[in-house]
This record gives structure tokens, sequence and C-alpha cells, in this order.
């Protein structure tokens, strides 16, 4: 019979969690709920955690990180789980500000902590009424992008606004937010083809596509691509599928919308729209920009930049169709865009994304166009899928645009 074991030595009861580690964990919710890339996550948490005297490692998923923190002989680790919020750039730049204060000294972490939670829960600038308003505004010029005219700008107006309502009305609720899309896509896949048989001028592609155009994943696209690029193989995948979910939810509730219409389809099919001439373009932008500025929530002394990245966005793109074709031609807007966005960031200290975001919206719509949807509407299966590939195409060529860029200018700044 063996004799007992000593006893070990007693155990150290846990430590409460010192206010350094959970000011890393807040910010890392507060990026996580902005949807920001996860190589730049990692990148400013490791600043902030070395900044604070904490041994950190972090490893980011588009709704959940795991962060392990040591200081002083006791060491963390967490999940953290927050989902990813609405897009708004006034909170981001604000939370810009407060990450670069706390790395270069400025401020500490109970300061750092406070203004954390006061742009948390800041109010949104912008009303409802005003917003949904600006979804029709943001949608009308998209209209012009794909060939439209007056006609189908202010049909466009009208289904853009409708659904900007439904993102308000069933945003309030969980369980009905995720109808978003199908629901969109269902309202104005029949408002379009409705609109188009009564007025036989009007192209319902046009509508269709550009009614929808504030909702297209365009960014998470890209952030996803971005990250597969940059490495991060699990959050860029993850990403990657939830932006293809979307793709297909508005996919899914146009065909039924048109379904739906399917009496009035063949008649409206039929449709030409007559392009507006060069001289709205510059106008087309500003009213494209100043939607931009409410749809997310953007400062009013933004509308400049962002009026500029959206005149740079399409010339560029312009001006590499007409060197490289169409497709490369994108990736060399995309340049023009990185490259103005970076300079942005150096010059004002505020995050790439408030000048990108605007600019991807309208370099999506240039480059994308709405071909692949009148196949599939034809059900020219072959030729969808060969404008599915283009779109993916286009992608990578958005991608290596803004890589370049950012290698040629990098912006110097946390987020």
């Amino acid at each position: 019979m063996s004799a007992p074991e000593a006893p070990g030595p007693a155990t150290a009861p846990p430590a409460a969690t010192p206010p350094e580690i959970a000011l890393c964990l807040e910010l890392g919710r507060a990026f996580q709920a902005f949807g920001i890339p996860a190589h730049r996550f990692e990148d400013a948490l490791a600043r902030i955690s070395e900044r604070l005297g904490l041994e950190g490692q972090f490893f980011a998923l588009p709704t959940a990180f795991f962060a392990s923190l040591g200081k002083g002989g006791h060491h963390w680790t967490f999940i953290q789980r927050s989902p990813s919020g609405d897009v708004n750039l006034e909170k981001l730049s604000d939370l810009q500000e407060t990450t670069d204060a706390l790395i270069a000294g400025d401020l500490d972490a109970a300061g750092a902590h406070d203004r954390v939670q006061t742009i948390l829960a800041a109010p949104d600038r912008w009303s409802a009424l005003l917003t949904v308003l600006c979804f029709g505004l943001g949608s009308a010029p998209a209209a012009m992008f794909f060939g439209g005219g007056w006609r189908e700008m202010l049909l466009t107006a009208v289904l853009g606004s409708l659904v900007g309502l439904m993102v308000i009305l069933l945003g309030r609720k969980a369980g009905l937010a995720r109808l978003v899309h199908p629901v969109a896509g269902t309202l104005v896949g029949f408002l379009a083809v409705a609109a188009a048989y009564r007025f036989p001028q009007v192209s319902p592609q046009v509508l269709t596509v550009a009614g929808l155009i504030v909702l297209v994943p365009g960014l998470r696209l890209v952030v996803s691509m971005n990250e597969l690029a940059t490495g991060n193989l699990v959050a860029g995948t993850a990403r990657l599928v939830d932006t293809a979910m979307t793709f297909l939810s508005l996919g899914f509730g146009v065909a039924l919308g048109q379904r739906l219409a399917v009496a009035m389809l063949d008649r409206a099919l039929q449709g030409t729209p007559l392009p507006l001439p060069a001289w709205t373009i510059l106008p087309t932008l500003l009213l494209a920009a100043s939607a931009f500025v409410v749809i997310f929530k953007a400062r009013p002394r933004d509308l400049p930049w962002i009026f500029a990245a959206c005149v740079l966005a399409f010339f560029g793109a312009r001006q590499g169709a007409v060197l490289l074709g169409p497709q490369f031609g994108v990736g060399l807007g995309a340049f023009a865009l990185g490259l103005g966005s970076n300079l942005f960031t150096r010059l004002t200290r505020r995050p790439s994304v408030v000048t990108l975001l605007p600019g991807l919206m309208v370099l999506v719509p240039g480059g994308l166009g709405f071909k692949g949807l009148e196949f599939i509407i034809q059900k020219q299966l072959v030729m969808g899928l060969d404008t599915a590939f283009q779109a993916l195409f286009v992608a990578i060529a958005l991608l290596t645009g803004l890589l370049l860029a950012h290698a040629a200018v990098q912006p110097r700044t946390a987020l």
C-alpha cells in the first residue's frame, strides 16, 4: 500500500481582471462592432496591449475574437462574442482618435475607457426619416452608372427609399433584421418589373440592381479577400461565405419578386434605357456623396472628402477601362481610390474607410454591371456563370489595386 501523496502548494486565488485588460477587451468589442478587418484588428490590439504593459496575443473572426493577455505573473484567456453592427463612420473616426491617443501616450487607460463608453453610447447624428430619404438619393445615381436615364433615376429613388424604410423597420428587431435582404429583393424585383411594364422605355434590370445597390456588400467582399490575401484564412473565409449568403438572399428575393410579376415580365424586358449626357456626371456624383454621408453615418464635414473619393474612383475606373479594358480598369480605379484614401488618412489621422467605402459604392456597380442578372432572368445559365466569373475577376482586380495602393502609401494609423 503506497503512502499518501504530499499535498502540493496551495493554489493562489484568481486575481481580479486588471483595468488595462478590461480596456483591451472593450476596444476589441468596439472594433468588432464596426467591422475592422482581422489583420488591422489584431495589429491594433497588439499595439494597445504593448502600450499598456501587457503580453497579448489575439485571433480575430468576423463575429468573435480570442484574446490571451498576461500581466504580473497572471495570465487570462478570453473568448469575446460581438456581432457586427451597422456602419458608423463618425463613431469609427472617434474610436480611431482615441486609439491613436492611447498608443501615443496622450491618454491613460481610465481616460480611454471613459471616452470609448461615450462614443458607443452617443446617439446617431442623422434621423431615421433622413436616412430613408438618402437611401433613395444614394440609389438614384447608381441608375445613371448602369446606363439609365432620368426615368430610371426617379423610379430608383422611390425603390431605394422603400428599401431604406424596410432596413429601418425590420432592423429594430433581431429576428426580423435577418429578413431585410430577401424581403427587399422581392419587393424591388416585383416593383421594377411592374414599373417597366407601365413605362415601356424603362429597363427593369437597371431598376433592380440600382434599387438594391446600397445593400450590396461590396466592402465586405473586398475586406474578406483582403483578409485572405494577408493570411487571415479563417476570418476571410467566414466573411466571404457571409458575403455570398447576402448575394444569394438578394438574388432569391429578386427571382421571387419577378416570379410574382411573371405576367408582365416579357413586355417589361423589352425596355431600353436612354443614358444621360456627360455633363450630369459630376452633379450625380455630388448627389451620391451627400447621400453616403447620411447612409454611412459620417460627419457633415466629410462631404468634400467623400465627394473627392467618388470622383477619383469613377474617373479612375473610366480611364483605366480606356487603357486596359473594363476588368483591369476597375483595378486602376481601386488603386487611385486606395491611394487617395491613404493620403486622406495621413493628412487627417482618420480611418481610410471614411473615403474608401463611398468610393467602392461607385466602383462596384461600374465594374460588375447588370449583365449577370439579365442573363439569369432570361435563363441563359452559361452566360450567367460566365458573368459571375467576370465579377469574381473584378473583385480580385479591386483587391489588387487596393493592396498596391497600401504598399505605395501606408496610412500609419491603428485602424
